[in-house]
């Protein structure tokens, strides 16, 4: 008898793309029409965005309005114990924007204060926006609270998952 292999969804990498585009389509700019993200904010909120509870605990910390999680996402094995890897291994989150822009689905802009700032093209936009899965409409919804960190810097939002982290996860 075959056995099928075992999946794991966090590791696929076409899933974590559709994930990044909905970050950088939802996040890139702010209401006020201000590029925000760099390469380091989109490692920043891609950590986050997976990780819906840490999301919560960073929101509270940071006096924000905290999301409804569903009963499932506190007991699973990220919950309980946190990888913490991908907010410092740049590698995947370098593969995905790689890839992104080989589809030439990204726009970045070089700013002397910020740095490389990314965004969707027009193309992007679209190819995002087609993402409407379960699942994709439930990271949009933790994308669309974590949005109220959007006017925090990268060292203020590092600061607050240092001070949850040290509260314990």
């Amino acid at each position: 008898m075959n056995n099928l292999p075992y999946l794991q969804p966090d590791k696929d990498f076409y899933l974590n793309i559709g994930i990044v585009m909905l970050i950088i389509d939802n996040t890139a700019i702010t209401k006020l029409k201000k590029k925000i993200l760099t390469i380091e904010m989109l490692q920043i909120f891609y950590f986050l965005v997976t990780r819906p509870v840490f999301l919560n605990k960073v929101l509270e910390r940071a006096g924000k309005k905290t999301i409804t999680i569903a009963e499932d996402e506190y007991y699973t094995v990220e919950t309980l114990s946190v990888n913490f890897d991908e907010l410092f291994d740049r590698d995947k989150l370098k593969l995905m924007i790689k890839f992104l822009s080989s589809k030439n689905w990204l726009t970045v802009n070089y700013n002397k204060k910020e740095g490389f700032l990314i965004q969707l093209n027009d193309e992007g936009k679209i190819r995002a926006k087609s993402l409407s899965s379960e699942y994709f409409i439930k990271i949009n919804r933790y994308i669309s609270q974590m949005k109220r960190l959007q006017s925090e810097n990268a060292s203020k939002l590092n600061g607050y998952i240092n001070l949850v982290i040290k509260q314990g996860t």
